[in-house]
C-alpha cells in the first residue's frame, strides 16, 4: 500500500513538530525531508475512507496514520513521543466542525510490564545507656533485616479524545503519547497505527493540523540546547470533495472486505485498524 509521507527529524525540545509544506496550490501534501539524522519519525496518512455515519445520516470519514520512530544509530533513541491531531471545519464554521466520535488506540495500556525486584539490607542498633545501673557504658542489640521490594515498570501508551477548541461543544483533538519504560530505558515503540472516525454533520471540506513532540536521549538534546536544529511552519492538511488521494498516493479501505459499511461506519470496529510494534534488536553476523 503506498502512504502519503510526512517526515520528522530528531528534535529534542518540546517544541519540536512537522517540518513540511504543502506543494504551491496544493491542500494537501506527500513531501520528504532530509532523513541524515541518527533518529528519524516518519508519518504517514495511509487510508482515508469516506461514507455515511449511520444509515440516512451524517457523514464520516475514516483516517488511518502510521508513524514509525527509527532509530540509525543502535545508541540513540526516542525516549517519548506525544502526536496531536485537531479537526476543524475548510472555513471555520463551528456548527459543521467535524466530531470525533472514536479512536484508535483509546485508553492507556502498559507494554512489556516487568516486576523488578530490590533487595534491602537494613541494620538497627537498639542500645541503651548502662552506667544507671552499674554495668559499663553501654549495652546494644544488633538486628539486621532483609527486605525485598517489588517495582511494576512498562513502556506507556496512552490515546484520549479532547475537546480544545473554543464554541464546538464535542471532541474535536486526539492526543497520543507514549513514554519508555523508566527502569529498561530502551525507546518507546518503534511503530504505530492509529485510526480516527469523524462525524461531520455537513459533506463539506475540512482540514487537520498535526503536531508531535519527542524526548530523546542526552545527545539529542545537547544538539538542540547547541542551536543545530531549527523549526520549520507546518501547514495544515484540507480533505475535500476534490482531494485527489490517488495522486497523493492515499488509499481508501475497501468494503468488499467485508468489515467496513460505507452506509453505517459507526459500526466499524477501529480498533482492528490499530497496532503496535516494539522494537526488538537484531543481531547480524558479518
Amino acid at each position: 500500500m503506498e502512504s502519503h509521507d510526512i517526515l520528522l527529524l530528531e528534535e529534542g525540545d518540546p517544541n519540536s513538530g512537522f517540518r513540511t509544506k504543502n506543494a504551491p496550490n496544493e491542500k494537501a501534501r506527500s513531501v520528504l525531508v532530509d532523513e541524515g539524522n541518527a533518529l528519524v519519525l516518519r508519518a504517514a496518512l495511509i487510508s482515508v475512507t469516506h461514507g455515511d455515519f449511520t444509515i440516512g445520516g451524517d457523514a464520516a470519514t475514516l483516517l488511518i496514520f502510521e508513524f514509525n520512530y527509527l532509530s540509525m544509530k543502535g545508541s540513540r533513541r526516542f525516549t517519548s513521543g506525544k502526536i496531536k491531531l485537531r479537526f476543524d471545519n475548510a472555513k471555520g464554521d463551528v456548527k459543521n466542525r467535524p466530531i470525533v466520535d472514536k479512536i484508535a488506540p483509546t485508553g492507556a495500556f502498559s507494554i512489556n510490564k516487568t516486576t523488578s525486584r530490590r533487595d534491602i539490607h537494613q541494620v538497627l542498633n537498639a542500645g541503651i545507656n548502662g552506667e544507671a545501673i552499674g554495668i559499663g557504658p553501654e549495652l546494644g542489640y544488633l538486628w539486621e533485616t532483609n527486605v525485598t521490594k517489588e517495582k511494576e515498570h512498562a513502556t506507556r501508551l496512552a490515546g484520549v479524545q479532547r475537546m480544545l477548541s473554543e464554541g464546538s461543544g464535542r471532541d474535536d483533538t486526539v492526543v497520543w503519547t507514549l513514554e519508555e519504560d523508566p527502569v529498561r530505558k530502551q525507546g518507546i515503540p518503534s511503530f504505530l497505527r492509529s485510526a480516527v472516525l469523524l462525524r461531520r454533520r455537513a459533506d463539506v471540506p475540512f482540514y487537520f493540523t498535526i503536531d508531535v513532540t519527542t524526548g530523546v536521549d542526552f545527545e539529542g538534546r545537547l544538539r538542540r540546547l547547541l542551536g543545530m536544529d531549527k523549526r520549520d511552519p507546518v501547514d495544515p492538511v484540507q480533505v475535500d470533495g476534490g482531494t485527489n488521494l490517488t495522486e497523493l498516493g492515499i488509499a481508501s479501505l475497501d468494503p468488499k472486505a467485508g468489515d467496513i459499511d460505507l452506509e453505517n461506519m459507526k459500526a466499524i470496529d477501529i480498533g482492528k485498524k490499530a497496532d503496535v510494534i516494539v522494537a526488538t534488536p537484531l543481531e547480524v553476523s558479518g
